[in-house]
This record gives C-alpha cells, structure tokens and sequence, in this order.
C-alpha cells in the first residue's frame, strides 16, 4: 500500500437500510453530494437505489428545482437518465423552469 493513502472499506447495504438512509436524507436538507460525503456513501449507488426504490406517485410527481444564486457560470443539473434504447417505458414528465425575464423552459414527456 502506498504511503499516506487511505483505504475506505465500502458499506453494503441491503434495501431497509437503503430505505432508512433516504429517508434521513429527505430530512436532511442537504445537497445529495454533501449527504452522501457525510454518511460516507458513493453518490452513484444513492443515485440508483433512490430511482429503484421509489413509488410510481413519486415517479409521476413534477420534479422541482430549487433556484439557487450563483457567482459566475451556471452549474449543471442532473435531472438523472431520462431512458434510452431498450429501456423500460418511463413515467410522465412535466418540468417546467423559469429562467427570469419572462424566459420559461418547459419539457413534457408522455
């Protein structure tokens, strides 16, 4: 092992527990990457159990993005993978963005 690196040892987690730590994360507050640091959880595997364990209410759910001031360039925002080739087919989407000066963004899926 090379000097000065640490290794982390990665939790498994079964879907109660998976269970369990989203819903403390809806409690949270916090961003999913700052949650994820915190509990020590890789943000790809929140990511997918989050998407796998979810009700088809919240799947059908408008999804709303919060506006947040940014000094310089906008960030991006992962909305997750909207389907591809082969995929399942995917609930109805409706988001809609307002960008400030009477400028909207709206998307729909059906």
């Amino acid at each position: 092992m090379e000097a000065g690196r640490q290794v982390v040892k990665r939790r498994r987690l079964d879907q109660p527990a998976w269970r369990e730590v989203l819903q403390r994360f809806d409690g949270a507050g916090m961003t999913v990457e700052d949650f994820c640091r915190a509990e020590g959880l890789c943000r790809s595997s929140f990511t997918r159990w989050r998407r796998r364990l979810r009700t088809p209410a919240e799947a059908a759910r408008p999804v709303a993005v919060k506006a947040v001031k940014q000094e310089g360039p906008a960030a991006f925002v992962d909305l997750g993978l909207l389907g591809g080739a082969g995929a399942a087919p995917l609930p109805a989407l409706d988001l809609r963005i307002e960008l400030g000066g009477g400028v909207v963004l709206h998307l729909v899926r059906r």
